[in-house]
């Protein structure tokens, strides 16, 4: 019989073979426009993530010799970074003294939450980072054991290399910076501090490297251009409500287009039958509520750290990208706040493992693009053509990935973008009027029936509202298990 040790590599290649084997069929605007930068060694750095295009680059050195595809390798990239995250899980577990059958279980919760799917899957900046902020939480929990300064100066490296794979790490940063503080030693305060103005250190010689000075507005316009260009932090009702949904969404995938898969199919309805079923179930078994918490600067802290990550993600519309982290942080401190919780967290795996294979994993694998595609061809290849897209950046990162040229120029955004960026929606009017006065055939995709998703929430009706003052004609339609998709022909109205 196989040792539980034996068993916890086994389910590590496990899940190294469902990240590789089930990539994504679908990238999103992130990973095209990525890739391209390191295809053409356009970008190979980012303000918010420094460091994540400078290592893809060197990871998809030789595959670009050989002339493999950089988004795929990118996505290989990110599924061994995910597999070597669980395995820092299972030692970190381990040094907490969690039963070999708890380190078994977390692990694969962990794995199979929905975020760590999405992102395992795609070429995205979350998992790296996640991996090194993980290292760190299990060099700070040795640093807690043994009080040993050295311990606390490697949780510095390796959070502040977090922080430089994604800037939304500072606030893991700051919670372990916060627990340090309030053991009330002023030597690993010192070393942890110390060992982290290194990572502004490698913002200044990045800064150097590209724009040949340190001026103060260089290094504003380096680091917060996303702010001078209109990102925008704060709450709203809808921030508030997508906050909530994607906060569920770390866990498990929550999307409209399940209701379309259910629509075509009843037998869709199935797998969440019996998730809903084995969650029900699950009740019966909640474990109760430990007196004496084992570890308990360990557990604040990360609790902590949970409760940073979701307050700025509501000030961030609620981005699930900000909330990759929390459901493997929930996981392991589950036991730590609770008795005997085996019973209840394997119910919940095999429930969560149902629903997320079945919701997730495999629609987003088997998703296809063929909509941006044919744009993509049709703005490329065609003379006197205009596209008004839903997602003006995914089609010009994908033909920027394809062609090398970042921007065609006849690609155009949506009514619903220009509003939310603060535009006037007059202009793209007077570009569809004095195109359809000179013949140029234009074509859009904001319109028709679409899933419930984030997107839809924030863009309401505009996108429908405007086109009613033109004739639209359906041009070419998809089916497919998520829903019906076309593109249209903008003409006059008769």
């Amino acid at each position: 019989m196989l040792s539980r040790n034996y068993l916890s590599w086994i389910i590590l290649i496990l899940f190294l073979c469902l990240y590789l084997f089930f990539p994504s069929g679908s990238s999103v605007t992130d990973a095209w426009y990525s890739a391209a930068s390191i295809k053409y060694k356009a970008k190979i750095f980012d303000p918010h993530h420094l460091l994540y295009n400078a290592l893809g680059y060197l990871f998809c050195y030789l595959p670009l010799k050989e002339g493999f595809d950089v988004l795929g390798s990118l996505k290989v990239l990110n599924a061994l970074f995910a597999v070597a995250g669980l395995l820092i899980v299972q030692k970190l577990l381990r040094k907490l003294d969690f039963s070999e059958i708890q380190v078994i279980i977390i692990t694969s919760l962990s794995g199979l939450s929905f975020a760590i799917l999405r992102y395992a899957t795609e070429n995205e900046t979350y998992i790296v980072p996640l991996f090194f902020a993980l290292a760190a939480s299990y060099t700070f929990l040795k640093y807690l054991a043994t009080g040993i300064n050295r311990f606390a100066l490697f949780t510095g490296i390796w959070m502040t290399i977090a922080v430089l794979f994604h800037q939304v790490y500072f606030l893991w940063w700051l919670g372990l910076l916060i627990s340090l503080v309030s053991a009330g030693r002023k030597t690993p305060v010192l070393t942890y501090v110390f060992i982290s103005l290194s990572g502004p250190l490698v913002y200044l010689l990045v800064i150097i490297i590209i724009s040949g000075n340190i001026r103060p507005e260089t290094v504003f316009n380096f680091i917060l251009g996303d702010f001078k260009e209109g990102a925008k932090l704060g709450l709203s009702g809808k921030g508030l409500f997508l906050s909530s949904v994607n906060l569920i969404r770390s866990f498990i995938q929550v999307h409209g287009y399940i209701i379309n898969m259910i629509r075509l199919n009843i037998l869709f309805v199935l797998p969440g039958i019996i998730s809903v079923f084995l969650v029900a179930f699950s009740l019966y078994r909640l474990p109760e509520k430990k007196n004496n918490i084992k570890n308990p600067r360990f557990a604040y802290a990360h609790l902590m750290i949970i409760i940073l990550q979701f307050i700025f993600a509501m000030f961030a519309a609620g981005n699930a990208e900000f909330m990759v982290m929390i459901p493997v942080l929930v996981f392991i401190l589950v036991p730590l706040f609770t008795v005997n919780p085996e019973k209840f967290l394997s119910i919940i795996l095999v429930s969560v493992a149902i629903w997320n294979i079945s919701y997730g994993l495999l629609p987003l694998h088997f998703k296809s693009h063929a909509p941006e595609q044919f744009l993509c061809d049709e703005s490329f290849q065609r003379q006197n053509v205009i596209v008004i897209a839903s997602d003006d950046q995914l089609l010009k990162s994908m033909l920027y990935y394809t062609t090398g040229i970042n921007d065609i120029g006849n690609i155009y955004s949506s009514p619903a973008v220009l509003e939310f960026k603060g535009l006037k929606i007059k202009i793209l009017e007077d570009i569809i009027n004095d195109a359809l006065k000179a013949g140029i055939t234009i074509y859009t995709d904001c319109i028709g029936s679409v899933s419930v998703s984030r997107a839809s929430i924030t863009e309401g009706d505009l996108n429908t509202d405007f086109f009613r003052k033109y004739e639209t004609l359906p041009v070419k339609t998809w089916e497919s298990c998520l829903g019906t998709r076309s593109v249209y022909k903008v003409m006059k109205k008769l």
